[in-house]
């Protein structure tokens, strides 16, 4: 294994929950099913009674009623367990971050996906915030840590090594 991609015993046990992966891509595309559905709804109004109809007011009523399935956090969380799968990768990288009203959702959905370690690679100026926001939601930060990953076609490299942050999530 190339230096720096040893696993800990904890991401080895990494169990993931594809159910709940499941159940949540299933609700994502019965929401977008909908959205696109009320989209085309407000089209046809628009076009047989206008924009101040009644008809109108209706359907903005009944879009604003509309719920989105999961938070803006939770979505994060889906993408990151998303990209996981798609890399075949041994370990789960992190390399977006979160905004403060995001953390919570993040790290329960981490969990409910079964994401037991990940390593940070995010290296924007929010890392800071990202630290603490993931130690306030009961993350623990193991420390420094460097991953192997797959580089883009476009780069003409195998692979790349990138520094990071291991986190447990508790």
């Amino acid at each position: 294994m190339p230096e720096g991609t040893e696993q800990t015993e904890k991401q080895e046990e990494n169990t993931m929950n594809t159910t709940y992966f499941d159940e949540m891509t299933s609700n994502c595309i019965a929401w977008e099913n909908a959205k696109k559905e009320r989209d085309e709804r407000r089209e046809q109004i628009f076009q047989t009674y206008g924009w101040k109809s009644p008809e109108m007011e209706a359907w903005k009523a009944e879009d604003q009623a509309a719920v989105r399935p999961y938070s803006n956090g939770a979505m994060k969380a889906y993408f990151v367990f998303k990209q996981h799968c798609a890399s075949e990768a041994a370990e789960v990288e992190i390399d977006s971050y979160c905004w403060d009203s995001e953390y919570h959702d993040f790290v329960e959905t981490l969990r409910k996906l079964g994401i037991t370690e990940f390593t940070l690679t995010n290296h924007s100026t929010a890392l800071m915030d990202n630290i603490h926001g993931l130690i306030a939601e009961g993350c623990t930060l193991i420390g420094a840590h460097t991953i192997t990953k797959k580089c883009p076609l476009w780069l003409g490299e195998d692979h790349e090594t990138v520094k990071g942050l291991l986190f447990k999530v508790n």
